[in-house]
C-alpha cells in the first residue's frame, strides 16, 4: 500500500520544530488583524450615517466623537494584532531557516568528497542560503499575507 505523500507546507513546517504553532497563531492573528482593520471603516460609515441624518441641523448628531473614538481603537488594536502577528511567523520562519540551513550541511558533510570535485562548495552553500532565505521570507512575510487576503474572500 502507497504511503500518502506529505504536503511542501507540512514537509516546510516539520523544520519548524517547536515553533510551528507560532506560525499558525500568527496566521490567526494576522486574520484577526484584517478584521479589526475594516471596523474603522464601518465607524466612519456610521458617522456619515448620522451626520446625513440630521443634516443640516449637526448639533442634534450625539453618538459620532464616539464612533470616532472607536474607529482610533480598533486601527491602534489593529496593528498591535498585526505587528504580533508578524512576530509570531517571523519567529517561527528563522527558526525553519536555520533549521533547514543545519540539515542542508550536515547532508552536505556526508557527502563523498568527489562531489565537490565537480560542485564548488561555496556555489553549494550560496544555494543553500539562498533556497533559506526565500523560505524564511515566504513564512515571515507571504504566509501572513496569505492569511489577510483569505480573509477578503
Amino acid at each position: 500500500m502507497k504511503e500518502k505523500k506529505k504536503s511542501d507546507l507540512a514537509v516546510l513546517l516539520d523544520y519548524a520544530g517547536n515553533y510551528k504553532g507560532l506560525t499558525f497563531l500568527g496566521l490567526a492573528l494576522s486574520a484577526i488583524a484584517m478584521i479589526l482593520g475594516m471596523l474603522p471603516y464601518i465607524c466612519i460609515w456610521l458617522v456619515i450615517r448620522d451626520l446625513v441624518a440630521v443634516a443640516p441641523d449637526w448639533t442634534q448628531a450625539s453618538g459620532i466623537a464616539h464612533y470616532g473614538w472607536m474607529a482610533f481603537l480598533f486601527a491602534v488594536v489593529g496593528i498591535a494584532v498585526y505587528f504580533a502577528a508578524l512576530m509570531c511567523t517571523h519567529l517561527a520562519a528563522f527558526r525553519t531557516a536555520s533549521n533547514i540551513r543545519k540539515k542542508g550541511m550536515e547532508h552536505l558533510m556526508k557527502t563523498p568528497l568527489g562531489f565537490f570535485d565537480s560542485n564548488a562548495s561555496g556555489l553549494l552553500r550560496n544555494r543553500l542560503d539562498g533556497a533559506t532565505a526565500d523560505t524564511e521570507t515566504l513564512l515571515a512575510h507571504n504566509l501572513a499575507e496569505i492569511g489577510r487576503a483569505s480573509c477578503r474572500e
